[in-house]
């Protein structure tokens, strides 16, 4: 999931590079929304699949392993709460992605893409650093064996057999 993180903020790089040159070699400068101008910067449409597919892919990483991780790890009783939580974390993330739509217009954009970029990457080491020693110890608890044991099996009367 640190990867989701990591994969986030080289998506919203990717982005901020592209604006930057927009803006560096376009003709209309840092307002190419706000005027009339009919040209464009001399950049290719197809460089903005760079940050959609690194963001495709923090996807798979982050939010579709939280997913896994709920119906694999999760006691079933417990399952819905498990991706409650996840899908509770995604709504705070994408709150604070809202508070920053004041810096999403001309010729702000540069700061946004990089405020965003640079808090998903202390989001992701924090995640990394907070979880990396349960994560070995979940790792190696996976290769424990399946055990056999089904328990004792309880009477009509509610006392074990």
């Amino acid at each position: 999931m640190a990867w989701g993180f990591v994969t986030a903020a080289l998506s919203l790089i990717a982005a901020c590079v592209t604006q930057y040159y927009i803006y560096k070699i376009g003709p209309c400068g840092k307002y190419p929304s706000e005027t009339t101008y009919s040209g464009c910067a001399p950049i290719n449409v197809w460089i903005q699949t760079i940050p959609y597919l690194l963001i495709a892919f923090s996807e798979i990483f982050a939010s579709i392993t939280g997913l896994e991780y709920a119906f694999t790890k999760a006691p079933m009783n417990m399952r819905s709460v498990v991706t409650a939580v996840i899908l509770f974390m995604s709504a705070i993330s994408y709150a604070i992605g809202k508070a920053f739509v004041s810096v999403s217009a001309d010729p702000l954009l540069v700061w946004n893409y990089m405020i965003i970029a640079i808090l998903g990457a202390i989001g992701g080491a924090a995640f990394w650093l907070a979880l990396r020693k349960p994560e070995v110890a979940e790792d190696k608890s996976n290769f424990i064996p399946e055990s056999s044991f089904k328990g004792r099996q309880m009477s009509h009367g509610g006392q074990a057999a």
